[in-house]
């Protein structure tokens, strides 16, 4: 398995371009996730994650760079900051 893998799948699928087929709020996209997912896989993503941000100072710059900008409904705010920490939220 590549590295951070688990968020280019949530970033690409779950909140790419056609996000809204997965729900109109990032809460109701995360619970289709969290439906389609191992609890395993959730906490392999959750590990995804905190290692990033960890690894990441500048989330601004430096997701980008790796991964598709997601598509972000207003309850997970508007930087990647908030994004990531609203998937992680969502993940408990």
């Amino acid at each position: 398995m590549k590295r951070y893998e688990l968020i280019e799948n949530l970033t690409k699928v779950y909140f790419g371009q056609d996000y809204d087929y997965f729900g109109e709020t990032g809460a109701e996209v995360m619970a289709e996730y969290r439906k389609a997912c191992t609890p395993a896989e959730l906490e392999a993503l959750r590990a995804e994650i905190v290692d990033f941000m960890r690894s990441h100072p500048d989330l601004e710059t430096d997701f980008p760079r790796r991964f598709e900008r997601p598509a972000q409904p207003e309850d997970f705010g508007s930087t990647i900051r908030e994004f990531l920490d609203s998937v992680l939220a969502a993940l408990k």
